[in-house]
């Protein structure tokens, strides 16, 4: 168990204190914080004494325990280098740590020293929350336990029962497991969204899984069909091409071939035949001509002419036979070439003329039936050719249906394996997630909190007890493991602690917080040997409670070494405290001042 133990406190410019320090050297003993407000008659109303209890929480927490804002927390005469330092220990066995906190406003600040070493965080914040992890209390438990103001301070008994649940969590150091329950909430929360996630998954994959497996069924069943419908048709082709390929080669072999001999023989004879034709032609002009100049001649010699036609010299008598007779060899040469013409032009060249006509049917029909195979050459080619890449497309078609085939096996192996992954995931979430119930249980209200609250709960119930009897209290108050109350008056009759009066109800609160006190004692890690109490002194007690009050605290001054300060306005509150105190028990009166606005500590009496 840890020790924490205030030194000093040293406040300026603090509330109504102003730019001379008050210095609070804490002492062991039973100590009071008194004054006069010299702005009122010496009244001892307003004279700052909770600046004290203010100031100490400020340090620690930041804020007052009247939660002003931080404009109203700055001395409102100086407005400036408003400033709180504590100085304390933590002792841990033989370990003695010292520590100094300075918290200012205006502006704002915060430091924290370990051993002179400053260890003060990036900010006002976290060195706050380093400074709370330090000495192991909330800003509650620290206002219930350690400084309390009496009579602003809301009863244990009067708070909601979520209140009170969160007070004793303080009290025992059990915020941990509410935090570690939050935070396992969450991570729970986290870890079922992943595990709603994987389980989407799950079912998607499985859903690619049996569409695959469908496909892969119905492909199957496709490609049989066509393998089947393929292979018919392939064999039906290479038939064909068989086929085509033959009459192609006899095509290529004779038919063609011979064909395009004839026509080149044809041909040849054509040329020969029109080239006869041709000559003949020439020769049958050539007798024209002969015969047309014959006719002329004949027809020059045949009148009774002075001179000869031919030579056109005169002629005589003898002559004229000559004529005579050379008429008669022309009339006879024409005879002769008419002959020949007429026999040329009927016979010969009609006979060239037909034989060409026919040789030139011949070579058309030749020719006609020379394209006709060359087109069946060219189609069978071409079906050949189809075939063939028919043929080839029905393989890529078969290969293509195989691939996918493939492809679909291989997809659904990828998504098995995928599915046993995110199985594996499932488990391992399931196992996470079953762990953290576990974890949850423990440290929930029914786990560790509620063992630890059985356990101390007769502790608390008998510290109780004792000190309701310390008062004089004619009540009993127990506690349930909820930390629900049960009051009985004398009679035993069962009472809401409503209908006890303000003193009784007062003495109870005193008994709860006597108890609490002992209880952090007990069961804390970290405790203080210092206790504040604002107005203790100035309730609904009457004298003889005070008095028992007063000697309970001087108990645990002298058992447990305790710094106890009580602020009081009464006037007597010094007498009662020295006439009541001996030994080791004695302390100081600690007295404050206000005049002008500003407080100030004007003496320190030694009793």
């Amino acid at each position: 168990m840890k020790l924490v133990t205030f030194q000093q406190l040293s406040i300026r410019n603090f509330l109504s204190v102003g730019e001379e320090p008050v210095i609070v050297n804490f002492r062991r003993g039973l100590n009071v914080v008194t004054g006069t407000n010299k702005d009122k008659q010496d009244r001892r109303n307003g004279v700052g004494k909770s600046t004290i209890a203010d100031a100490i929480h400020f340090s620690l927490f930041g804020s007052t325990i009247r939660e002003l804002k931080k404009e109203h927390i700055v001395n409102n005469i100086t407005q400036r280098d408003c400033e709180v330092v504590l100085l304390f220990t933590i002792t841990d066995g033989s370990l003695v740590t010292r520590y100094k906190l300075v918290r200012r406003l205006s502006p704002s600040k915060c430091f924290l020293y370990e051993n002179d070493v400053d260890i003060t965080r990036d900010s006002i914040s976290n060195t706050t929350s380093y400074m709370v992890s330090l000495i192991n209390c909330s800003s509650e438990v620290f206002q219930n336990c350690v400084i309390m103001t009496v009579n602003n301070t809301t009863p244990f008994m009067a708070k909601k029962k979520i209140e009170k649940r969160k007070f004793v969590e303080g009290i025992l150091n059990l915020e941990v497991f509410s935090d570690m329950l939050t935070q396992v909430r969450n991570e729970y929360n986290i870890v079922t969204k992943e595990f709603d996630i994987e389980c989407m998954r799950y079912e998607e994959v499985s859903k690619t899984i049996e569409t695959y497996e469908k496909q892969i069924v119905q492909h199957k069943g496709n490609i049989k069909a066509n393998q089947q419908k393929v292979k018919t048709q392939l064999q039906e082709n290479t038939r064909e091409v068989s086929r085509l390929t033959e009459s192609l080669s006899g095509f290529e072999g004779s038919t063609l071939p011979m064909l395009e001999h004839d026509i080149a023989d044809y041909e040849s004879k054509l040329t020969k035949c029109d080239r006869k034709i041709n000559e003949k032609t020439v020769e049958l002009a050539q007798h024209k001509t002969e015969l047309k100049f014959l006719q002329s001649t004949a027809e020059k010699l045949s009148g009774d002419n002075d001179e000869c036609p031919m030579c056109l010299r005169s002629i005589s008598t003898n002559d004229r036979q000559h004529i005579i007779d050379e008429q008669n060899k022309i009339n006879d040469k024409i005879a002769e070439t008419s002959l020949v013409i007429n026999n040329f032009s009927d016979g010969e060249l009609k006979k060239l003329k037909s034989m060409l006509e026919n040789k030139i049917k011949d070579l058309g029909r030749e020719k006609q039936q020379a394209s006709e195979a060359s087109f069946r050459k060219g189609s069978i080619v071409g079906e050949r050719d189809r075939i063939f890449q028919w043929s080839e497309q029905l393989e890529a078609q078969l290969s293509a249906e195989d691939n996918i085939g493939k492809e679909l096996k291989k997809s659904t192996t990828a998504a098995i394996d995928r599915l046993s992954e995110i199985q594996q995931n499932i488990d391992s979430v399931k196992v996470e997630l079953n762990q953290l119930d576990i974890i949850k249980f423990i440290v929930s209200e029914e786990g560790v909190k509620s063992y630890i609250v059985k356990k101390i709960l007769q502790v608390l119930n008998n510290k109780l007890g004792y000190y309701l009897k310390r008062m004089d209290s004619n009540c009993i108050c127990v506690f349930n493991e909820y930390f629900e109350e049960q009051i009985f008056d004398e009679k035993g009759k069962l009472c809401s602690y409503f209908n006890f009066s303000g003193a009784e109800r007062k003495n109870i609160d005193l008994a709860c917080l006597f108890a609490f006190m002992d209880l952090r004692r007990l069961q804390g890690d970290i405790v203080f040997d210092f206790s504040m109490y604002d107005e203790l002194l100035d309730s609904s007690l009457d004298e003889r409670g005070i008095e028992i009050v007063v000697d309970i605290l001087k108990e645990r001054v002298t058992k447990f070494g305790e710094m106890i300060y009580i602020i009081s306005h009464r006037k007597e509150a010094g007498t009662l405290v020295n006439t009541s105190l001996g030994g080791d028990a004695s302390g100081e009166i600690i007295l404050l001042q206000k005049q002008k606005g500003i407080t100030t500590r004007v003496a320190i009496t030694q009793e």
